[in-house]
């Protein structure tokens, strides 16, 4: 959530009715969701780093233009002109607030890179009224885009499927080839056994996450976390020193599964960090493109903040979550083929070179094989994903409406 951000120029004639106009919204939006810099930025910050921080978390950006405001703006790095320059190329609600009589300036007298702001409809400074009048932006950023249809996605795939078939083909010799496509079946059996297995126990494991996604971040990669890096540990020096593994190979797997856990270390600490970040600064936009586990962890977040009895962020959150959850539902109605490109550019890619280099070196028989494989793995993911979406859309919804019930 990111509220309101007051953009002034200091000066003594204004900065107490800056400083009026923060508390008149903080009293109507909470302090947290009104920035202005002398009373949000402590001593001792960094002025810039948190100035540009609560920028980009704003929703509305109120601009408070006095007469002598257009002859103000400096050259060079003026914070003033550089705010309203952010603010429209983040597209956030601009608001020019007229202050002691003062006009809107046109287009001809103000810097090229904020002349749209000329076009922008302004308010007069009575402060009994401006809060109506601005209405509430903690409603308005409460809207969810719906996730991006990818077009280029499936040429991409078929570009990429194109060169690992002739490179295969014509690079690979035939003593190779058949224990490389045999290997690269293999692989493509395992993945299609596991997102299988995932497919049909589908209800226990969304059972699962809901247990987990009410952790806190300590407790989960505590309970969760370590067990699994030590599992994944495990099994890879079973696998690397077991006795099919020819002994020139396991250096190279040792890499391979080295490199994976590594990456699988700073992918735990950089989601640990954002969930910190998340309950700081609580309520918090979702990352878009939607999907359900970060739904399903803001749910859980949502039925522990009950307790603060803060209505107000507790409200925007129920309603960012329903719009998040219509969002889910709509990706859950998606035929196949929109699914795939939509939310699986990377993995569509990689499968179709993958399967493409293994056709190059196999024969007419093994191909078809390989596109069953492939229609197998794609229709229990597409089933799979279209039950968790929907799931955890009527759950949100109904444990909205028993929240809101409740306030």
């Amino acid at each position: 959530m990111g509220g309101v951000f007051i953009n002034y120029r200091r000066h003594p004639a204004r900065d107490a009715f800056a400083a009026t106009l923060h508390d008149r919204l903080a009293s109507r939006f909470t302090s947290g969701n009104v920035f202005l810099d002398v009373t949000s930025i402590k001593p001792g910050e960094r002025y810039p780093n948190r100035l540009r921080r609560h920028l980009d978390r704003a929703d509305v950006v109120i601009a408070i233009v006095h007469p002598e405001w257009v002859r103000d703006l400096r050259s060079g790095l003026d914070w003033v002109r550089w705010e309203i320059e952010h603010a429209f190329a983040e597209g956030k609600t601009i608001i020019p607030l007229l202050l002691d009589g003062a006009r809107m300036p046109t287009a001809q007298e103000l810097p090229r890179s904020i002349r749209e702001f000329a076009h922008l409809q302004a308010v007069d400074d009575d402060l009994d009224v401006l809060p109506d009048r601005i209405g509430d932006p903690l409603q308005r950023s409460t809207a969810v885009r719906q996730t991006p249809r990818r077009p280029w996605t499936g040429a991409l795939a078929i570009i990429v499927a194109a060169v690992a078939f002739a490179a295969s083909a014509l690079l690979v010799p035939d003593d190779i080839a058949v224990y490389a496509a045999g290997f690269g079946t293999v692989v493509l059996i395992a993945v299609m056994i596991s997102v299988g297995v995932v497919s049909l126990a589908r209800k226990p494991i969304n059972a699962s996450e809901r247990l987990v996604h009410d952790f806190d971040p300590t407790r989960y990669y505590l309970w969760v976390g370590i067990p699994a890096g030590t599992f994944l540990v495990a099994l890879t020096v079973a696998v690397v020193f077991s006795s099919p593994v020819a002994p020139e190979l396991r250096p190279f797997l040792i890499f391979v599964a080295g490199f994976a856990i590594l990456y699988l270390v700073f992918l735990v600490i950089r989601q640990y960090r954002a969930e910190l970040d998340r309950e700081r600064d609580w309520p918090a936009r979702l990352p878009e493109p939607v999907r359900a586990a970060p739904v399903r962890r803001e749910l859980e977040r949502l039925r522990r903040k009950l307790a603060t009895g803060d209505e107000q962020r507790i409200r925007w959150h129920v309603r960012h979550l329903e719009n998040a959850a219509d969002v889910l539902s709509r990706d859950a109605n998606r035929g196949r083929w929109t699914w795939l490109v939509s939310d699986q550019p990377v993995a569509l890619t990689l499968y179709a070179g993958w399967a493409a280099a293994i056709a190059g070196m196999t024969s007419a028989i093994a191909l078809v094989i390989i596109a069953g494989i492939a229609a197998i793995t794609a229709e229990a993911a597409f089933r799979r994903q279209r039950w968790v979406r929907q799931s955890l859309a009527d759950e949100v919804h109904a444990q909205a409406q028993r929240i809101l019930d409740r306030l």
